[in-house]
């Protein structure tokens, strides 16, 4: 091997006794291996970070341009009985759904901490 491909080598820690690299043992080398496993498993994760990212961005935007759709509505007097007599549903549809669910965590919560005291 080259000389300067042996330096290299040494400094990422490739070959920890040869050349300038110095002797990684211990805690040293534990770090180097997490620094490193870290990075695979973030290539490895990127495509799936990204594919979230893509699949949030519709309604992110559509959530937002409902939501200043709504403020110049309600900003609105003669629209404001129409727009809150339309959403009064899917508010009491968004109710009837979180509200069990809510119920069951905050029980599950209230247990948690009830047993952990116990």
């Amino acid at each position: 091997m080259r000389t300067c491909t042996e330096n290299l080598m040494a400094t990422n820690g490739l070959m920890p006794a040869r050349a300038w690299g110095g002797n990684r043992t211990g805690k040293a080398h534990l770090a180097g291996i997490g620094k490193h496993a870290k990075n695979v498993a973030l290539f490895l994760a990127a495509p799936f970070i990204g594919l979230a990212y893509l699949l949030a961005f519709p309604v992110i935007g559509f959530a937002l341009l409902a939501w200043v759709a709504a403020r110049a509505v309600m900003d609105n007097d003669k629209a404001r009985p129409v727009a809150l007599a339309l959403a009064a549903p899917f508010i009491g549809l968004a109710f009837v759904t979180a509200g069990p669910v809510l119920g069951l965590v905050a029980l599950a919560w209230h247990g948690g901490r009830a047993v952990m005291k116990a």
